[in-house]
């Protein structure tokens, strides 16, 4: 079976859905790929709970404002209303837009289902392209057992992996293992007072030290930390699998997955037993997936620097914006963050977009032409809706001039 669209994209997460409906908007036949059953893609499956990168400071005003127009704008909108949350909350010297990930996954479905030229098809992995001639002739994707086979003009690369880049081989760029560890996060509920204070978050983190200390609980469940929710009652908890991973540099996907959750029930069980208002707290999720920060990127034309993003550095061919500070996750458990100038954002160049050697491929979301200190900003939401936006923008001018 050939499909015919005017743009494929692959993967369903907050780049893909961005330029899926953008591109569905722009009156163009759009198909999106998504290897899951639902997408939405990590802030739905892995319980991520706070929008980043969607604010910089207004000190004239004496506040805060949100960064972009655009997609990510109506989105955060959106889920401003379902949550009936009015403002964002500071975290560090950041802002973020707190939310309930159900909601996110609401807002998803309502901005896809809108688009009458819009086609999603879910368990549906990419597996292949053809290239002739420095140009994607067609991709394939695999689905119950069936190949399906898609034409287009167009494709943009929102896998989160650079699957697309990978199978066409293009040019690529490796991730940096130790300044981006993956995480695990999963909800407590049933935790009284579920707000977090600077006050509780000491206090927490010198019990699990002493706890490690002692041998009651194991050396890679020092890293945990918790965050609060919209919901009363409700924590948040991000574990740091730097030491996990450290530990056992060769373990495959499956094994850290075992190895990550049978942490978390030990984790949980210490939490019931030694700390004040845990005593009743369960998990609704009995397998909780590996969260990977950083992975394989496409090299473009132009390559996104960290000194560009902690310069707040302006392009002559700026297609994106970013705010968020340069946040890395060492494989030794230290989260070490570096931040722009209070106020200011970077720009994206076109050419952080483009493949160097595929003419017809573009990537957003974590799969842009970034190193690794880049990438550490432009992985978050905001930002990866942004480039989403932009790449579908950019897959439309080549359209309109093939």
């Amino acid at each position: 079976m050939t499909i015919k669209a005017d743009v494929v994209i692959v993967g369903a997460g907050p780049a893909g859905i961005a330029a899926a409906v953008t591109s569905a908007r722009m009156g163009l036949k759009t198909v999106l790929l998504e290897k899951e059953t639902f997408p939405g893609g990590i802030p739905v499956k892995g319980y991520i709970s706070t929008f980043c990168g969607l604010y910089i400071d207004d000190s004239e005003n004496g506040g805060v404002r949100m960064l972009y127009d655009g997609f990510a704008r109506e989105f955060a909108l959106f889920l401003m209303h379902l949550d009936r949350i009015e403002r964002p909350v500071r975290m560090g010297r950041a802002h973020v837009l707190p939310y309930r990930p159900e909601n996110f996954a609401v807002t998803v479905h309502s901005l896809l289902e809108r688009e009458p030229a819009l086609t999603v098809y879910y368990e549906t992995p990419f597996s292949s392209a053809e290239v002739t001639a420095g140009r994607i002739r067609s991709l394939e994707a695999h689905s119950h057992g069936y190949t399906r086979r898609f034409e287009a003009a167009a494709v943009i690369d929102a896998s989160g992996e650079a699957a697309v880049g990978r199978a066409a081989g293009d040019f690529l760029i490796l991730p940096d293992g130790e300044r981006q560890v993956p995480a695990l996060i999963f909800p407590l509920h049933h935790v009284p007072g579920g707000e977090v204070s600077v006050f509780d978050t000491t206090r927490r983190q010198v019990i699990i030290r002493r706890a490690v200390e002692r041998g009651i609980l194991p050396r890679e469940a020092e890293c945990a930390g918790f965050q609060s929710m919209p919901d009363p009652d409700v924590l948040s908890v991000k574990m740091n699998l730097g030491a996990l991973v450290k530990a056992e540099s060769s373990m495959s996907e499956k094994r850290l997955t075992y190895r990550a959750n049978e942490l978390k029930r030990i984790f949980i069980r210490f939490l019931r037993e030694h700390m004040d208002g845990f005593e009743k707290c369960t998990t609704p999720d009995a397998i909780s997936p590996v969260l990977c920060r950083e992975s394989v990127r496409i090299q473009g034309p132009r390559l996104l620097t960290e000194r560009d993003v902690l310069s707040g550095k302006r392009f002559p061919d700026a297609i994106a914006k970013g705010c968020w500070p340069v946040e890395e996750w060492h494989d030794n458990g230290i989260c070490a963050v570096r931040y722009l100038p209070a106020g200011e954002f970077y720009e994206i160049p076109e050419g952080a977009l483009r493949s160097s050697g595929i003419g017809n491929l573009f990537m957003a979301g974590k799969c842009i032409s970034a190193d690794a200190g880049a990438i550490a900003s432009a992985r978050v939401i905001g930002c990866c809706m942004a480039t989403g936006e932009a790449a579908a923008n950019l897959a439309a001018q080549y359209i309109g001039r093939a």
